[in-house]
C-alpha cells in the first residue's frame, strides 16, 4: 500500500504533543519525521479555524477508512474548499480512496453500496454530534474496477486500478445531525441526500446484509 504526499501525511502523522494528538484519529499509522508533524498541525489548525473541528477531522477519518478498507493504491484526502450548488453551500471534500473493486465480484451498485457502508457511513459514524459551516457536506470518493484473481495481483501489476469511478454524496446538515444520532435511519438517509455517480444522479438502495461494524469510541474531540 502506498501513503505519500503533504495531503496524506496530515492524516497519518502524529502529532507532537498530548493535546495536539487529540485532534486525530487514534487508529492512524504515525508519520515519518518531525517536519511532517509540523506541517500536519498546521493545516490541521487551519482547516479548523476554516471549516469547524468536525469537518477538520473528516479529512483524516475519510483517509482512514479509504485504508481500513482494502485499499491497494495511493490513498488521499483532502477538503477542496465551499462548494454552491442549487442554493446552498457544502464543505466539499475529495478522498482518492485507492480501493479497487473485483469485477467478477462487484457490480456498479454493489460498488456504490460498499463505498458507502466502509468510507463514508463508518466516517460519519464515529461521531456523536456534527457541525460545520454551510448547509452540508459534499464527499467525492473515487474508486477503481477491474477483473482481478487476488488483491496482491494490483501490486504486482504497477498499481493498475482498471477503470475509474467517483461517487459524490450532498448531505444536508440536518440530515448528518440525524443520522448519526440514530434519528434516520440509513436508507431514509441516503434518499434525503442528492448522489451522482460519474456525474449522474443515482438512487442508492442499502441491500447488504453484513453491515461494517460502527467504530468506537466516538471521534476523538
Amino acid at each position: 500500500m502506498l501513503v505519500r504526499g503533504l495531503l496524506l501525511a496530515f492524516a497519518i502523522a502524529t502529532a507532537a504533543s498530548a493535546a495536539d494528538t487529540d485532534d486525530l484519529p487514534k487508529d492512524l499509522p504515525p508519520a515519518s519525521g518531525a517536519d511532517e508533524r509540523v506541517k500536519v498541525l498546521q493545516l490541521m489548525r487551519q482547516n479548523k479555524d476554516k471549516y469547524g473541528a468536525d469537518a477538520a477531522l473528516m479529512q483524516g477519518l475519510l483517509l482512514t477508512h479509504s485504508l481500513q478498507g482494502q485499499a491497494v493504491l495511493v490513498s488521499e484526502s483532502t477538503i477542496v474548499g465551499f462548494e454552491q450548488t442549487e442554493g446552498r453551500k457544502y464543505v466539499a471534500f475529495r478522498v482518492g480512496s485507492g480501493v479497487v473493486f473485483d469485477d467478477k465480484q462487484f457490480d456498479r451498485d454493489q460498488r456504490l453500496e460498499r463505498i458507502w457502508h466502509v468510507v463514508l457511513e463508518r466516517t460519519l459514524l464515529r461521531y456523536p454530534t456534527f457541525s460545520a459551516p454551510g448547509d452540508g457536506l459534499a464527499v467525492e470518493i473515487q474508486y477503481g474496477h477491474r477483473p482481478f484473481e487476488k488483491a496482491r495481483d494490483l501490486y504486482e501489476e504497477a498499481a493498475e486500478g482498471g477503470t475509474a469511478e467517483s461517487a459524490k454524496f450532498y448531505m444536508l446538515s440536518a440530515d448528518v445531525s440525524a443520522f448519526i444520532e440514530g434519528r434516520l435511519g440509513a436508507q431514509d438517509f441516503l434518499e434525503r441526500s442528492r448522489i451522482l455517480l460519474d456525474g449522474q444522479p443515482v438512487k442508492l438502495r442499502v441491500l447488504e446484509v453484513v453491515m461494517p461494524p460502527a467504530p468506537t469510541p466516538s471521534a476523538p474531540r
